[in-house]
């Protein structure tokens, strides 16, 4: 975090506000102190704004309708927005309505389990995959963090048919 701060020098009108920029320091004078601690804030936010300020607090039903209207403005079809709906009404159905801060590796690794009792593997990476975009999108938007993981399981070998002449 860069700081910036806000200081009075004897003899001389206005408050100054000070940062250091690439390693050098700079300085601006301000008639009066509100204008000095409106230009901190606007000067605080530029210098970091590369900074990841945290998590962002989101309940299941907000991340949800948020994500389908994302996808909707994609153009993703109808028939995907029904197989996203899908894999997260199961997801809420396994491991309950949770917020972005309950959503933890541990949460995912358990939908996945008990998915798998369920269905085939094939249908199982469906829900993977579906899942992954969801998470991934949940990280743009900051209510989830980057430590999740969610790798497709691997599926048999099916033998080739080859096609006979009729």
């Amino acid at each position: 975090m860069r700081k910036v701060w806000i200081y009075k020098r004897k003899n001389i009108k206005g408050f100054w506000v000070g940062w250091y920029e690439s390693g050098i320091r700079k300085a601006k004078v301000l008639p009066t102190k509100e204008q000095a601690e409106h230009f901190k804030q606007i000067k605080y936010s530029q210098l970091n704004s590369d900074v990841f300020t945290g998590q962002v607090l989101a309940d299941w039903s907000q991340m949800c309708n948020e994500y389908r209207e994302a996808k909707k403005v994609q153009g993703v079809t109808d028939g995907t927005l029904y197989e996203h709906a899908l894999t997260l009404r199961n997801f809420e159905r396994i491991v309950g309505k949770c917020n972005s801060k309950q959503i933890t590796q541990c949460i995912i690794d358990k939908f996945i389990l008990e998915r798998g009792k369920e269905v085939k593997k094939v249908t199982l990476n469906k829900d993977i995959r579906n899942i992954k975009t969801f998470v991934y999108w949940c990280r743009e938007q900051r209510y989830l963090n980057g430590n999740l993981k969610l790798k497709e399981l691997k599926l048999e070998e099916r033998p080739v048919k080859s096609l006979n002449h009729t």
